[in-house]
């Protein structure tokens, strides 16, 4: 694990290690996951890295005629033999985290459905066409992309029949909140999209066709709703570079594992190191400087952020939006469930690759 300061120019660096990693991987997709607690800058990391990949795709990229997989149509589909199949009125326990989803097959693909629902299901929709339709032009595909999991809340119709519906919505954005088997689910289904293509193409071209690739839809999160909202962000089969954020995509938890131990089977748990704890003389601002892995189609990020930061950060975001009257308020607000969240993410997360530390930036709104 290396760290390093987050600063302007940090964005670039990421975002050209995200290619050099993509190159050296020889495969059609890499997964990175970005972690960190809630106001330590994740959305804001991770899209004007995507932002800055997606440039240089439409200046120095181009798209390429043909399917990820040489024509054939082999489709990476889940071993529905080993999942339940969906069937409307079976009974639900909705508190229970190891809830296993079930699979409903469609023309096109599959649904996947856990205790969320429809709310927060995953559709997997292959192109069955010929015919690129939109992804023929060079403008129309991107690069890389964003995967938030806020989609994954569970919507407050289910949170109404937990046993204690109070709690759950006070601790909600807690681990235990989220239809967290379901992003087990995307993992997986994104590790079979990793195909080896090592001879095709470059790390800034695409394909216009990608009979092996599916669309993956997945649930967005409607703020104004404050639910989730069915399909509502595709990850496209033109998107080569994921970076996936989330509070708890590296913790260590039975449900929580599986996501980074399908990626790494052997990640380890770290040192003990909180943000609290952290020697910035021991850190550094170049992450061009860092070696990045051959063969690898995955890597960690985490995103260091101390507790006064959380609470100045997200007390006067909640004054902003209009949640509370006062600043005190918004903090106090923080304490009861952002700050916890926090120190579960640095206190109970595996090793990343790279620790990055946030810093404030005036130009910046964290988030």
């Amino acid at each position: 694990m290396s760290r390093v300061i987050m600063m302007e120019s940090t964005y670039r660096d990421l975002a050209e290690r995200a290619l050099a990693l993509l190159q050296g991987s020889q495969e059609y997709r890499v997964v990175i996951l970005l972690v960190g607690a809630p106001g330590s800058g994740k959305s804001t990391v991770a899209q004007r890295c995507v932002d800055i990949i997606n440039e240089l795709h439409r200046t120095r990229g181009k798209v390429v005629m043909g399917s990820a997989n040489g024509g054939g149509t082999q489709y990476p589909r889940i071993e529905c033999e080993s999942q339940p199949m969906y069937d409307p009125l079976a009974q639900i326990d909705y508190e229970d985290e190891c809830f296993e989803p079930s699979v409903e097959m469609t023309t096109k693909g599959y649904i996947v459905r856990g205790r969320g629902g429809d709310d927060t299901a995953i559709k997997v929709e292959y192109n069955m066409d010929d015919d690129p339709g939109a992804t023929s032009s060079d403008d129309a595909v991107e690069l890389a992309q964003v995967v938030p999991m806020d989609g994954f809340h569970l919507p407050r119709r289910v949170l109404d029949r937990f046993k204690d519906r109070e709690n759950a919505y006070r601790r909600r954005g807690s681990p235990f909140t989220f239809d967290s088997s379901l992003l087990v689910e995307l993992i997986s289904i994104l590790k079979l999209t990793s195909l080896d293509i090592s001879s095709r193409l470059s790390p800034l071209d695409t394909l216009n066709s990608h009979h092996a690739v599916p669309d993956i839809y997945i649930p967005s999160f409607d703020h104004m709703e404050k639910d989730p909202k069915m399909f509502g962000t595709c990850i496209k089969s033109s998107s080569r570079i994921l970076i996936i954020e989330g509070l708890y995509l590296l913790l260590n938890n039975p449900v929580w594992e599986k996501i980074p131990k399908l990626l790494e089977p052997t990640v380890q748990m770290p040192n003990s190191c909180t943000p609290q704890e952290l020697n910035f003389s021991e850190s550094t601002n170049r992450i061009s400087q860092l070696p990045v892995p051959e063969m690898k189609n995955h890597e960690f990020w985490k995103l260091l952020i101390d507790d006064n930061k959380i609470l100045s950060r997200l007390g006067s975001r909640h004054l902003r939006a209009g949640i509370v009257s006062t600043l005190q308020e918004g903090e106090d607000r923080v304490r009861v469930n952002d700050l916890p969240n926090g120190q579960k993410v640095y206190s109970e997360s595996f090793q990343s690759d790279i620790d990055i530390i946030s810093i404030d930036d005036p130009n910046e709104v964290a988030v």
